[in-house]
């Protein structure tokens, strides 16, 4: 019995040493030993050689578990010591990686901080580069100004455009910007014809509304808009320095450009254009044309404007017979005849054909701006009484409200009828363009 316990000690510590505690190994030691003491106590009937033999295992036994005790925090040591140093060579591999990461992220960072300064580099030198360019073209433009300032500072007509920007060829006939004396800047329409003369477009006369109820009402802005509470006596626009209207619907409403008082013109020239025709077609459709030759602006100032202003005033309270000068004019398109065509037949007998009259005056003292085609004949001793059925723009509350307006009392037989005193269809819905040479 105590042999096989003896045994089975001996080889559990031979299989396995390194998987019994220390502490267990001694409590065992401590069992074996107390189990020994009461077999020996309980074998009196065992021999003494027996005993002996007993005596020699529990000492061999005491021996090897000594030696296994003393030895296994050896062996703990050595596990520990190689776990230790695995553990810090996997603290180094993974500090290793983790600075190689760390370089590869400071290094695309650095490069991509790099990327961002030549951008910014690049950026700044494309601004100066834009900076420096938008300051050549700022001094160009400064340069541009003064060159226009010097061109058109006495120029207002479209003389200068012609001999000067296309001396080389006739310009087309159509719209173009100048600029006045004063600086100011405006479109209108030139006129440049085959035999060299170049004409300014500075006014038209419409008539939007006749009838008792359109008299010197909105639209008549050759005459006034303010009907019976207007002042007779006040400027008009044929003297003063008012604008008005657009180059591009000067045939459906009055238009006065710059150019009308602040031109040094010659001559006068006055198409017959039905209302409503564009601009790029006014030559073509202008059913009538005709011009002075004989320089009558520069008597008087060297445009209309002086001449009502300072010479022959467009106001009431002149007498009969003192119209203001008419001259003679030349067709260019059409003829006398046909002009009067369209007048009622008895206004043509106190009208002389192939003029063009400015200040017509009346009975009742009133005054009419401009007789286009005709003056009034001054032989008939009632023909001052007629300026209101032919002439264009009258002044201010005329004594009789019948005639005030752009077109008179060209309706007086009926609006278009073409008889008695009356304008037919064709002439009331003209519009009338006074150019410059």
């Amino acid at each position: 019995m105590a042999s096989y316990i003896y045994v089975t000690v001996a080889i559990m510590f031979v299989i396995s040493p390194f998987q019994v505690h220390s502490l267990a190994i001694d409590q065992m030691i401590q069992n074996v030993t107390s189990e020994s003491n009461n077999v020996t106590s309980s074998g009196t009937n065992m021999t003494s050689s027996w005993g002996n033999m007993t005596s020699s295992m529990i000492n061999e036994t005491e021996k090897n578990c000594t030696i296994i005790v003393q030895e296994r925090p050896k062996a703990v040591e050595v596990k520990l010591t190689e776990l230790a140093n695995k553990t810090e060579e996997n603290f180094i591999n993974v500090q290793e990686g983790l600075a190689d990461v760390l370089d590869q992220v400071l290094t695309n960072f650095t490069e991509s901080v790099n990327r961002v300064y030549a951008d910014n580099n690049h950026l700044l030198e494309r601004l100066n580069d834009l900076e420096a360019n938008f300051n050549e073209v700022k001094a160009e433009k400064v340069a541009t100004e003064q060159t226009l300032q010097d061109i058109y500072t006495d120029e207002l007509s479209c003389e200068y455009i012609r001999d000067n920007v296309s001396a080389a060829m006739t310009p087309k006939s159509g719209l173009y910007w100048l600029r006045d004396k004063y600086g100011r800047r405006y479109v209108t329409y030139c006129d440049f014809d085959a035999e060299g003369r170049s004409w300014t477009l500075v006014a038209s006369v419409h008539e939007n509304k006749m009838g008792i109820d359109g008299r010197c009402n909105a639209g008549d802005k050759w005459s006034s808009e303010l009907g019976k509470d207007a002042d007779p006596n006040a400027d008009t626009a044929w003297s003063d320095l008012s604008t008005f209207g657009d180059v591009t619907t000067a045939t459906s409403g009055d238009y006065k450009s710059p150019g009308y008082f602040s031109a040094n013109a010659k001559n006068v020239m006055i198409w017959h254009v039905k209302e409503n025709t564009p601009v790029e077609e006014l030559k073509e459709k202008a059913y009538l044309r005709y011009r002075t030759t004989n320089n009558v602006l520069q008597t008087y100032g060297g445009n209309m404007y002086t001449l009502y202003k300072d010479h022959y005033p467009h106001k009431p309270g002149t007498h009969y017979p003192n119209h203001g000068p008419s001259a003679p004019v030349t067709y260019d398109k059409g003829s006398w005849a046909e002009h009067s065509y369209h007048l009622g037949n008895h206004i043509k007998r106190y009208v002389t054909g192939a003029q063009i009259q400015f200040r017509a005056v009346t009975h009742s003292k009133d005054s009419f701006a401009l007789c286009p085609g005709g003056a009034i004949t001054k032989s008939s001793s009632t023909a001052y009484d007629y300026a209101q059925y032919f002439c264009l723009g009258s002044n201010p509350k005329t004594k009789d409200s019948r005639y005030c307006g752009d077109f008179g009392w060209w309706d007086r037989d009926g609006y278009g009828k073409g008889i008695g005193y009356s304008a037919d269809q064709t002439l009331v819905k003209t519009a009338f363009l006074i150019f410059y040479d």
